[in-house]
């Protein structure tokens, strides 16, 4: 015979308190002695009871799932970072069992409907995204897996290091020579793009050094493109010797447009990465890059996000800040100073 499943009524008869008052305490809400509550969880683990997940999103609104949204989510998965990302975040999500949802992600056309769920995850937040920005407004928890562009409404955030990485490369290409650096990345669309900018600019000013940048769309995967960009580039600014790339498709087309100009990345001119990939260790020469440790982000975004979700609405005040490493490669070893290790 089917064995009848076990109710909320009968842990509440078995631990003699009321059905409110056992409902409140394996939900560790509700005011109670420590005596009361640890009743109600005995007696819930000795019948094994198990509790009515759809009866309670009923009663509470709450389904247990949260989003995930991005730009491109479908073309993303190309994309080792995003994997990573996603990755990260289910490993979050499943930490204290909840459902991670994917959402369609049209940047170009508006929501119909707000999505079902508890809270949303903004990976890589960018200004001209409708659907972002009607996620922002419709009041649900949200969680942004890097900085917000200018202009959009703001939420907590969750962010790698970038600055100091950045910083990082940038001294160690001084210690070797360097005069004339160089940054390509996204524009203002991106808010990643405007703090690697920013940065660039300010470290370039503090050393007196001139500072060339050349903007990216946010996205852009097309090395064809980048290749004439950074053709330009050099073209316009022959005396550079670092070239920094916020991605690795820039990185791709800068690599095809120095062997074009006969120019040796490592040798004649320093080239580095704001974001690392399995790729990036085994080109030839392989290129320093920043690993952002986009798995680590992604499952922070997830436990930042659950935690405002269950204690409503509550977050930290400053950003969430996740370390990011320099991986040092022959790209950046032009004039090696003796007996001196990178940074």
């Amino acid at each position: 015979m089917k064995r009848q499943a076990v109710t909320l009524k009968d842990v509440a008869r078995a631990a003699n308190v009321s059905r409110s008052t056992a409902s409140d305490a394996l939900s560790g809400t509700g005011r109670m002695t420590d005596a009361t509550r640890q009743a109600v969880l005995d007696a819930a683990r000795r019948l094994s009871y198990r509790p009515n997940l759809v009866a309670r999103g009923l009663r509470t609104g709450a389904v247990r799932s949260i989003g995930l949204h991005h730009l491109h989510a479908g073309d993303r998965f190309a994309s080792d970072y995003f994997r990573e990302f996603v990755t990260g975040a289910l490993e979050g999500t499943q930490a204290h069992d909840y459902d991670l949802t994917l959402l369609s992600s049209n940047p170009q056309v508006p929501r119909n409907l707000i999505p079902r769920v508890d809270g949303v995850i903004i990976a890589d937040p960018i200004a001209d995204d409708l659907r972002a920005r009607q996620l922002l407004e419709a009041g649900l928890p949200i969680v942004a897996g890097e900085h917000y562009p200018p202009g959009v409404p703001d939420s907590p955030i969750v962010v790698a290091d970038h600055e100091r990485a950045l910083r990082e490369i940038l001294d160690h290409a001084l210690d070797q020579g360097i005069t004339h650096p160089a940054f390509i990345g996204p524009d203002a669309n991106s808010g990643w793009g405007v703090l690697l900018r920013t940065t660039f600019l300010a470290w370039c000013q503090e050393r007196g050094l001139p500072g060339t940048t050349r903007q990216s769309r946010f996205g852009n995967t097309d090395t064809d493109e980048h290749e004439a960009q950074v053709r330009q580039l050099l073209a316009a600014e022959p005396a550079t010797d670092l070239l920094i790339a916020s991605s690795e498709p820039i990185v791709r087309g800068a690599l095809a447009a120095l062997r074009h100009l006969g120019r040796t990345p490592g040798r004649d001119i320093m080239l580095a990465c704001c974001g690392d990939s399995p790729t990036l260790a085994i080109t030839s020469p392989a290129i320093t890059a920043i690993d952002i440790h986009p798995r680590a982000l992604g499952r922070e975004c997830a436990r930042l996000l659950i935690h405002m979700i269950e204690h409503q609405g509550q977050a930290p005040r400053q950003r969430t800040v996740v370390p990011a490493e320099t991986h040092w490669r022959d790209s950046t070893t032009r004039h090696p100073t003796p007996g001196r290790t990178p940074r």
